[in-house]
């Protein structure tokens, strides 16, 4: 089994070099399959992040959110803790800890308000193993949310197996191309 770093290092590479329009058409396709999903329809409040280049793009997710009348929070590190604030369009931004914009707000949502996480994620297998960033925080977010979890995953992030440690979380639904 390859260590994580090693696997992080390689999905890095590989999301970096994915481009153009067959990476814009899977996105596209992933988004739509999380518009039609039972836990879309069902959520009321949404947490996602605000994405890096290299990630999927999130920002039709929060258009379509707000389009919807659904409340969007998006997660912000105070302290080395993740807490999620809430992200509206007139919501003023600044690069945060860990180099990813997050609003100057701190005005904390509650995790038990929080229907639905779209949890990021470097690497995904079809079983929703996930392997992160590397911090940790939304495996330490995920041991105690009772909200629905879903990744989109692009198909060079599915991958067979994943290393996994005990304290790593799962994720209850991941959406792929081949694998919804």
């Amino acid at each position: 089994m390859l260590h994580k770093d090693v696997v992080r290092l390689e999905q890095k590479k590989r999301l970096n070099q994915y481009s153009g329009s067959s990476r814009l058409q899977e996105e596209a396709q992933l988004r739509e399959l999380l518009f039609a999903s039972v836990q879309w329809h069902n959520a009321q409040v949404i947490a996602v992040v605000l994405s890096t280049a290299m990630e999927l793009n999130t920002q039709p997710i929060i258009t379509r959110a707000w389009a919807e009348n659904k409340q969007i929070v998006v997660p912000k590190i105070i302290n080395k803790q993740m807490i999620f604030v809430e992200f509206k369009s007139d919501s003023e931004l600044r690069t945060g800890q860990l180099n990813i914009k997050e609003p100057v707000s701190n005005q904390t949502v509650d995790s038990d308000a929080i229907d639905l996480a779209i949890v990021p994620g470097l690497a995904f297998t079809k079983h929703g193993s996930r392997l992160g960033y590397g911090a940790g925080y939304y495996d330490r977010f995920l041991v105690n949310f009772k909200g629905e979890t879903v990744s989109l995953a692009l198909n060079i992030q599915l991958l067979e197996s994943l290393p996994m440690e005990p304290h790593d979380q799962k994720v209850a639904k991941i959406l792929n191309q081949n694998n919804t």
